[in-house]
């Protein structure tokens, strides 16, 4: 399978992913990233083609509606029910190819597996079709913040009960 954990020696690819994969707001740093998935690994994957990390997708449990704030590590104490996923970057060597969908789908089985009720993230860059095809509906009346971007949308998944 092309999609495993994040582990260490995957960082540099992923921080070159990100570089390449954001045009509207400015990549985070590697601390800001292993927060995320030092919180909740179990929810952190790559996608590899040739050896090569071509995708990946961060999440971390978190306690509220409001994201968390970028650029900056994850508070202590704000562990929580709600899944958060934070990322999600292709290269663009592998863009239109269903990297994205895989990541996804796999994210949300994980995700219901592990008993989470509700995942969120803010859609940026204009994704919000993409991640309506993945069951995400928009959040409104929910500022999220300039540092996401102008076209900036929280969307949440909630899993039947």
């Amino acid at each position: 399978m092309p999609i495993g954990p994040i582990s260490e020696v995957t960082w540099s690819e992923i921080v070159a992913v990100q570089a390449e994969a954001y045009s509207e707001i400015e990549p985070e740093s590697l601390e800001v990233l292993k927060s995320k998935w030092l919180r909740s690994p179990e929810c952190c994957f790559v996608y590899k083609k040739s050896g090569r990390v071509v995708g990946y997708l961060l999440a971390h449990s978190w306690n509220s509606e409001m994201p968390p704030k970028l650029y900056r590590p994850l508070p202590i104490g704000t562990e929580g029910t709600i899944l958060f996923l934070h990322d999600l970057a292709i290269s663009s060597s592998a863009a239109g190819q269903g990297v994205g969908k895989e990541l996804a789908e796999h994210f949300i089985n994980v995700a219901h597996g592990l008993g989470f009720q509700q995942i969120m993230l803010v859609s940026i860059q204009d994704s919000v079709g993409f991640w309506k095809k993945q069951g995400f509906t928009p959040v409104h009346n929910q500022d999220v913040g300039s540092a996401y971007g102008k076209s900036a949308q929280l969307m949440a998944y909630r899993f039947a009960k």
